[in-house]
């Protein structure tokens, strides 16, 4: 499994881990929203990132940040164009995912704009709302599904369908902001992105 270190949006942070030479690092496109973005010019990973350094985005709007349809409409445009313009730079990128978006956005947004994306860098994140079905049906369609923490801790029939998906499909799970070692033991894991990392910093 390999460990991405999020927060990798925030230069003291991106510094860090260049130091510590961390091989995949995390980048939270709201907080980089958040801390303001060029207006003048278009934001380029490369520009700021070694080239030695794997590259997870996520759109990172927070669970229970409360977002009107038209923000979050507007961010997940935003999102795009940035997805676009870094893709020769970024390993993997998981949807936009919030409370606020339906099942059919999230299902047209798959069948729209990132279907025409390389399928190896698209991650799409299955939604609790959608069930064993929803679950089931993804890895029908996808290599690689994303779970986050707070699923993968709530939802206690994930571990036994997740092992017979990965026997049938051989599909990769992918931990989304999940750091609590008795959640990562729930599931096989591909990666597992976490801010665990930053703890000591955070609080002392």
């Amino acid at each position: 499994m390999k460990i991405i270190y999020l927060g990798a949006e925030v230069p003291s942070n991106r510094t860090l881990l260049e130091s510590a030479a961390a091989a995949h690092v995390g980048v939270s496109y709201w907080r980089l929203v958040k801390r303001g973005l060029p207006k003048t010019k278009i934001y380029l990973l490369s520009n700021y990132f070694k080239d030695n350094m794997s590259i997870y985005v996520h759109a990172g709007i927070p669970r229970n940040q409360k977002l009107s349809e038209l923000e979050l409409e507007q961010f997940c445009a935003d999102y795009e164009d940035f997805i676009i313009n870094n893709m020769d730079r970024i390993t993997l990128f998981s949807e936009v995912t919030h409370p606020g978006l339906s099942e059919e956005f999230l299902t047209s947004q798959r069948k729209t704009v990132w279907a025409n994306v390389p399928p190896s860098k698209f991650l799409p994140v299955w939604d609790q709302r959608s069930g064993k079905r929803g679950l089931h049906e993804m890895s029908q369609k996808y290599l690689d599904i994303g779970i986050s923490g707070e699923s993968i801790e709530e939802v206690t029939w994930l571990a036994g369908d997740t092992r017979g998906i990965q026997r049938r499909n051989s599909t990769r799970f992918h931990a989304v902001a999940c750091g609590k070692p008795d959640n990562l033991r729930q599931i096989i894991s591909d990666t597992a992105s976490t801010m665990s990392w930053l703890s000591p910093m955070i609080h002392g």
